[in-house]
């Protein structure tokens, strides 16, 4: 009988853990607006069409830093990040991953579909990640 009540304490324990652990990989580790701020400190800003800030910049495949960070935090918060594409996701390089998913919003978005982030990606983008 003993050994029964130490499995099922330890089972328990076992699947809390991974329930833990599977909130820490899917957890967004920052949000969209601590990612921009920094964005806009990097680069500086300009106006959309209409009149939201954005980055002074577009950026595309091979392009890195907080911006692409800002990016991928954006897409991750408007049209979701598979589970297996989550880990790393966020690493403020804009690769393949990237770009299928700036790819994807585009196309939701009915906007050119040309991996770029530019004025209007990054209008759509913000506008649909502002509170």
């Amino acid at each position: 009988m003993s050994s029964l009540r130490r499995i099922r304490p330890l089972s328990a324990l076992a699947l809390a853990a991974c329930a833990v652990g599977t909130l820490l990989v899917t957890a967004p580790t920052a949000s969209a607006s601590d990612y921009r701020d920094a964005c806009y400190s990097s680069v500086g800003t300009r106006t959309s069409a209409n009149g939201w800030a954005i980055p002074a910049r577009n950026f595309k495949y091979g392009s890195s830093g907080v911006c692409v960070r800002e990016i991928q935090s954006d897409l991750a918060s408007t049209i979701g990040v598979s589970e297996a594409d989550w880990p790393g996701f966020i690493d403020g390089l804009f690769g393949p991953k990237t770009d299928d998913y700036v790819r994807e919003f585009q196309r939701q978005a009915h906007l050119d579909v040309d991996g770029v982030v530019g004025p209007k990606t990054w209008e759509a983008l913000i506008s649909r990640t502002t509170d």
